[in-house]
């Protein structure tokens, strides 16, 4: 840095009952918006292993099996 010092504050706050709503309903929605992103690229996930596995008919034996719900997942995700 070009700067011959830094310094930063420290600040603590109290928020009111109203304001302790407000922060809660934008985190529940950050989580809700991180989920989903995290579901969608499982699901494709398994979309492209299912794929792999349908179109490798020589080493059938280099996936391992799916469970069910990979299977219904995987299914859904490539017949959209």
């Amino acid at each position: 840095s070009s700067l011959a010092y830094h310094f930063g504050v420290k600040l603590r706050f109290y928020p009111s009952s109203k304001q302790k709503k407000i922060i809660k309903l934008n985190y529940d929605a950050q989580r809700f918006v991180y989920n989903s992103y995290v579901g969608r690229n499982r699901s494709s996930y398994h979309a492209k292993r299912y794929l792999a596995v349908k179109q490798s008919h020589a080493m059938p034996f280099a996936f391992p099996a799916f469970n069910h719900y990979e299977k219904k997942l995987a299914e859904a995700v490539v017949a959209n």
